[in-house]
């Protein structure tokens, strides 16, 4: 086992948008707001959809922003939903696992009481069953509360991830790792302190790419929903990145001049680069207060 004092030594500076930068993100988050039915949409020529109400209230809250017409969006989430399944669907669309955990997520942070939508827990631990399904899953079980919920099954699943060999951790290792232990914790299902260790200095800190980021396997540069991934598990892990400078500017090669933020440098703004970014950099400005 090896000890992770490297990991504390690291520079002072956390990326974080000024006062007119933040302004102007909330703007563009609220630009996508559907005046019709008050919940928002991932792009403007697109439709007002679950994943993007997630993604806008979760952002405002990172910003220190009041949601506002709340009221609205509760009602888009539970016309969403179809009390005879449990299942959750964007407008339009099929029920599957990972839009009903979404409707979880965002509903939970919204205040819709559980009796709401009472049935939507046991379609996702009825039909979760391949890891990505079990990965999204273990987030709506963290919102939703673990206790009381029969999660063998699905535990089951994620060991059978973590025995996956691991290979090159930056060609999409460290994205894996990183989606096993967060639905561990997920699951409260302990990860022994070796292996946490074993998982940072062996895969995830040495993970990170020149560019600052993370990356999927056999991608030649990072992209930013990998990076949310990793990062995500040094934040439950209770660890820090390596080269958090360079971390710093991937994040703002990812912003545009409309106050938004691209899931890759150079693509139009979306609710989706969004999120990914304001919790980036909300992750590590708690990460730099703990030093």
């Amino acid at each position: 086992m090896r000890a992770l004092f490297t990991l504390l030594i690291l520079p002072t500076l956390v990326f974080a948008e000024n006062a007119e930068e933040k302004k102007a993100t909330i703007a563009y988050i609220e630009g996508l707001r559907d005046k019709e039915t008050g919940a928002y949409k991932v792009t403007a020529d697109g439709k007002p959809s679950l994943r993007a109400c997630n993604g806008a209230v979760k952002s405002l809250n990172a910003l220190g922003e009041k949601v506002t017409e709340i009221e609205k969006i509760q009602k888009f989430v539970l016309n969403c939903y179809d009390e005879k399944t449990g299942a959750f669907a964007e407008p339009g669309g099929k029920p599957d696992v990972t839009i009903t955990s979404i409707g979880i997520l965002v509903a939970s942070e919204i205040g819709v009481a559980k009796k709401d939508f009472p049935k939507a827990m046991e379609y996702v631990l009825a039909n979760a069953k391949a890891f990505e399904e079990v990965r999204i899953a273990a987030a709506a079980v963290e919102a939703w509360g673990a206790k009381g919920l029969k999660l063998n099954s699905l535990i089951d699943v994620v060991d059978k991830a973590a025995q996956a060999p691991v290979e090159d951790p930056q060609d999409g290792s460290a994205r894996e790792v990183a989606a096993v232990a967060v639905s561990s914790l997920r699951f409260e299902h302990a990860i022994p302190d070796f292996v946490r260790d074993l998982f940072l200095t062996s895969v995830l800190v040495p993970g990170q790419c020149d560019d600052g980021g993370w990356r999927k396997k056999s991608e030649k540069t990072s992209d930013i929903e990998s990076t949310y991934r990793v990062m995500r598990a040094f934040k439950m892990l209770d660890a820090k990145p390596k080269n958090i400078p360079q971390l710093e500017k991937f994040l703002v090669s990812h912003r545009n001049k409309d106050g938004g933020y691209a899931t890759k440098p150079g693509d139009p703004s979306s609710m989706s680069g969004v999120y990914s970014a304001v919790i980036l950099s909300k992750w590590l400005g708690e990460m730099e207060k703990k030093k």
